[in-house]
């Protein structure tokens, strides 16, 4: 008596793991990597416009004694751009990936040879910033007279410029190796999950996020207001609520919809006591 096979399950389809907004907002496409890799250095060049001259600051008056401030927006979207690079390229950044293999390891080997000249090339940059920053404040002082060496117009600056100037070329330290990956490397494999999702495309993400920062930024040096770093935050929360429901999940889940509010809370809450700060002193 013959015995009849059980039916065997339909294979399912595959399940996507879950979408956080990192994950949407992950550049995946060497095109969109390159866009923020040069979004990266743009900050980056308007992060130290605003530490060696204070005119490109929050309440900055131009006259360079430092009390002009960096705009609240930098403090967001600096670390926010450098960890999408690092998430769109964290296959190969990742020291024991599971998945690296010898062409992963000589890739990874080769951004670091091409990071350090550039590196170096900073340096050279910042201390090319910092002499000339300081040779003109020494016209400005009727102390120093027009013999002023190196040496004497570097000690001009303001203390609190030297020591940004040292943390934006930390921030260079840190960025080229990932930069370079981001910049060279081809498409990410996880783009093959995600082109179908439904969500926005990339390209659209990037014009979303992209005018929104860029709008931030304007508001913040122009009409210098902090609270414009909202636009940046609310674009990023609309990638990441499209992202989770382009993959059949919840916009947020209840555990995360009360770290948001608490943390929108905090930031609103800055915000407010910074422009009142700023009223007073006014």
């Amino acid at each position: 008596m013959s015995t009849m096979a059980a039916p065997t399950p339909a294979t399912a389809p595959h399940e996507r793991p879950e979408v956080t907004w990192r994950d949407a907002a992950t550049p995946l496409s060497r095109a969109s990597r390159r866009r923020w890799t040069g979004c990266y250095v743009v900050l980056l060049m308007l992060l130290a416009a605003g530490i060696v001259d204070d005119a490109l600051a929050v309440s900055g008056d131009g006259d360079g004694d430092g009390d002009g401030d960096i705009p609240l927006i930098m403090f967001i979207a600096v670390p926010v751009v450098f960890g999408m690079l690092r998430r769109g390229t964290r296959r190969i950044t990742a020291l024991d990936h599971p998945e690296l293999d010898e062409r992963d390891i000589h890739a990874r080997t080769s951004a670091y040879r091409i990071a350090f000249p550039l590196l170096a090339l900073v340096v050279l940059a910042g201390l090319g910033l910092l002499a000339a920053f300081g040779l003109e404040e020494s016209k400005r002082s009727t102390r120093i007279d027009a013999q002023t060496t190196l040496t004497e117009a570097i000690f001009v600056i303001h203390p609190w410029a030297l020591i940004g100037l040292g943390l934006w070329i930390a921030l260079w330290a840190a960025f080229l190796p990932t930069g370079t990956l981001a910049w060279r490397e081809p498409d990410a494999l996880e783009l093959e999950l995600t082109a179908d999702g439904g969500g926005l495309g990339e390209a659209i993400r990037d014009a979303v996020l992209g005018v929104a920062l860029a709008a931030g930024l304007a508001i913040s040096l122009l009409a210098e207001m902090d609270a414009a770093a909202l636009l940046f935050v609310a674009a990023l929360a609309l990638v990441g609520a499209l992202g989770r429901r382009a993959a059949g999940q919840p916009a947020m889940s209840r555990q995360r919809k009360w770290r948001v509010a608490i943390g929108l809370t905090l930031l609103m809450a800055f915000v407010a006591i910074a422009i009142v700060s700023s009223s007073g002193g006014g």
